[in-house]
């Protein structure tokens, strides 16, 4: 790749959609970004393309996401399989320790103040603060699109719930495992992943007990503590893991059909994307399927 005013750039990443793109001439290049972030340097090119909308598929493959702390994302269908089990990493509270001594030795240093510069030790020890930030949010981004691209593409009908984030933040000692665990980052990219391999995302309403209603009788708990890891039925005598109950909860919801279904119908930045055309096999294909891990 060629920049202007910098010369030839070797890319980490493949540029061969871009190139295909540019050989059949149903894209453009708009603009091209350099961003430095701690030592890494990083360019986004902002492109112009004509995408086919892929058709919906048949609701014939539904999955509930439950969205929690000790198990990040629990899948199960409506059939009760559990279908999904990913451990939460807890990215930030590994790093904590590695984070803390950099930002002692940064805290050391002489650093910038009027009429006097930094010192080069000082730019050094703060690369390192942000380059401990900067591994924590590609590894939790890393995770997040492994898994919802898998789920776009392995199933039909994708069911999660409308959590009220910003008012769960409020508890001041789940605050920080909250926000290592990234939901909403999750949502919103299942919103967009969805569109672009056909599938639905269904979002349950925020005050619908999926995790205090039994699974197999339909009996509604009226509280349900944060350490009952299992779930038990009075009524029915069911004994389920919490997560996988409420998993199966949600996937029976978007079976049954919902009016809050998000994902499908609306345009994503319309002033850049160009939908005509037919996609190309390598860029629509749902055939290959990541792997999620940690």
């Amino acid at each position: 790749m060629r920049v202007s005013r910098i010369g030839a750039v070797k890319t980490y990443e493949s540029m061969r959609k871009i190139y295909r793109h540019l050989e059949r001439g149903t894209g453009r290049i708009v603009a091209a970004t350099v961003t430095q972030r701690g030592s890494t340097w990083t360019i986004s090119f902002t492109v112009d393309v004509q995408r086919a909308v892929v058709p919906t598929r048949a609701p014939e493959k539904v999955v509930g996401v439950d969205l929690g702390l000790a198990t990040l994302y629990t899948g199960a269908t409506p059939t009760g399989e559990h279908v999904l089990d990913v451990a939460n990493p807890r990215h930030f509270v590994r790093s904590e320790k590695r984070l803390a001594h950099a930002q002692r030795v940064a805290s050391r240093r002489q650093g910038p103040r009027q009429g006097v510069a930094p010192s080069k030790r000082w730019q050094r020890a703060n690369a390192r603060v942000r380059k401990v930030h900067a591994n924590v949010a590609h590894s939790r981004g890393n995770l997040i699109h492994e898994t919802t691209t898998m789920l776009a593409k392995r199933y039909d009908v994708i069911v999660v719930e409308d959590l009220n984030v910003a008012g769960m933040m409020k508890n001041r000692p789940l605050a920080k495992h909250i926000s290592d665990a990234a939901w909403g980052e999750f949502v919103r990219q299942l919103e967009y992943t969805t569109t672009w391999y056909g599938s639905t995302l269904v979002k349950a309403d925020r005050f619908y007990a999926s995790s205090r209603t039994c699974s197999q009788c339909g009996t509604v708990k009226a509280t349900l503590s944060l350490d009952e890891r299992v779930f038990h039925c009075e009524a029915c005598g069911l004994a389920i893991d919490r997560d996988v109950n409420a998993a199966i909860n949600l996937a029976r919801q978007g079976l049954a059909g919902t009016s809050s279904v998000t994902g499908r119908g609306g345009e994503v930045r319309p002033g850049r994307q160009n939908i005509a055309g037919r996609a190309h096999p390598d860029e629509s294909s749902t055939e290959t399927q990541p792997d999620v891990g940690a």
